[in-house]
């Protein structure tokens, strides 16, 4: 490894990962079957109920900030390192400690595909300009993650890495089934009118009822459940299956930002990813674990948690990663890889959600231990097509 490449690996170790994150015959208007493509929900045609996905998921922020202090000299920003990389303060908020060099804001600016990351992209922009060192901002995080509800009782699934910051806080990172309050997230469920989302609204009251560890989340198995005690817009219901080899997959998330080259995206005929709801298409092209698959699926950071649905609605899995780990830094500009899925059968066993029942419109109903049992007053059952009349 070159001095240059550990210096890069050093600048991306900074990195806070949210990493992660159609189509079948065409209508007049809408776009061709393509794996490259981050899609706006309406130029998708899916073979399932679209508006269903859409009033499943949540969406996720965490309260992060960066206290960023960029240094002249690389001497000088050895010196200053903090001895932690994070502070959790009393207000809920998550303060990052990045310390860089002038050096590495240069390299961040001049190479596109790094400056769009996460964490970095904010950075940057907050020290345009800056010409005198040492100088610290306070930068807030942008983008979100998914989550999505898999039962009418409120319990919803997202990664580990992306209720990180709440796991650390209360040193669940050994694994965890306690129920305790969400203090360090902001929560927002989707309005949806036609197919299409026209506002998002709070949701209060989230708990984080289980979590994996942190050994687990490395080793794949990324998984989080959270409840609110309401019933949801709609849930998505569980494959009791293993992905297959070459089938096809739609995922839905909320790539933060890309910078692709104009005449892709006039050929594939999708617009750059700014945040917002974008919906990807492809094929499962490994399956290399009993708890991850792969496909060629588009991604980028904002994609975690995105559920991965089956030709049938049902969910495969959730985006985990980008494929390949060097793509990860160019992967804004161009795409040539795929995500790294979670499989839903590997997670459902690992937090004992156990699918015993069906519903009169043939819905997964999901049995949940008792202590995760809402004790709202809410039928017993699936509602009809997953949709309640709440929302």
């Amino acid at each position: 490894m070159t001095q240059g490449d550990m210096e890069r690996r050093t600048l991306c170790s900074l990195i806070i990962s949210l990493a992660l994150v159609a189509l079948p015959p065409v209508r007049e208007g809408e776009t061709a079957m393509a794996e490259e493509g981050l899609f706006n929900p309406e130029q998708i045609v899916v073979p399932f109920d679209k508006e269903r996905v859409l009033k499943s998921l949540v969406r996720i922020r965490p309260h992060i900030y960066f206290a960023a202090t960029v240094f002249e000299r690389k001497e000088d920003a050895e010196t200053f390192r903090p001895t932690k990389e994070k502070t959790f303060l009393p207000e809920g908020v998550v303060l990052w400690h990045l310390v860089l060099t002038k050096a590495d804001l240069h390299q961040i600016h001049t190479n596109m595909g790094l400056r769009l990351r996460p964490a970095l992209f904010e950075v940057a922009r907050a020290f345009e300009g800056v010409s005198t060192f040492p100088s610290q901002k306070i930068v807030p995080l942008e983008g979100a993650a998914v989550g999505f509800f898999i039962s009418p009782k409120g319990l919803f699934l997202t990664n580990y890495h992306v209720m990180r910051e709440e796991i650390e806080a209360a040193n669940r990172t050994g694994g965890s089934s306690e129920e305790m309050l969400c203090r360090s997230t902001a929560f927002e469920v989707p309005i949806v009118k036609k197919d299409q989302i026209v506002g998002w609204r709070p949701l209060e009251g989230v708990k984080l009822i289980r979590n994996l560890s942190a050994q687990e989340w490395k080793k794949g198995y990324d998984a989080a459940l959270l409840k609110v005690d309401i019933r949801p817009p709609a849930y998505l219901p569980l494959a009791h299956r293993q992905p297959r080899l070459g089938e096809e997959v739609w995922m839905f998330g909320f790539p933060v930002r890309t910078q692709r080259s104009p005449e892709r995206l006039k050929a594939v005929g999708y617009e750059d990813a700014d945040g917002s709801l974008r919906v990807s298409h492809g094929k499962v092209t490994k399956i290399p674990t009993d708890h991850n698959f792969i496909s060629n699926a588009d991604s980028f950071s904002g994609n975690s948690g995105s559920p991965t649905l089956a030709r049938d609605g049902e969910v495969l899995g959730y985006a985990w990663d980008s494929h390949p780990e060097e793509e990860e830094n160019r992967r804004a500009v161009i795409f040539q890889g795929g995500t790294i899925h979670v499989t839903i059968q590997s997670v459902a066993k690992k937090l004992q959600i156990v699918q015993e029942k069906k519903g009169q419109r043939g819905d997964h109903w999901l049995q949940f231990p008792q202590e995760l049992q809402s004790d709202h007053g809410l039928p017993e059952g699936p509602p009809a097509a997953g949709v309640s009349s709440l929302w």
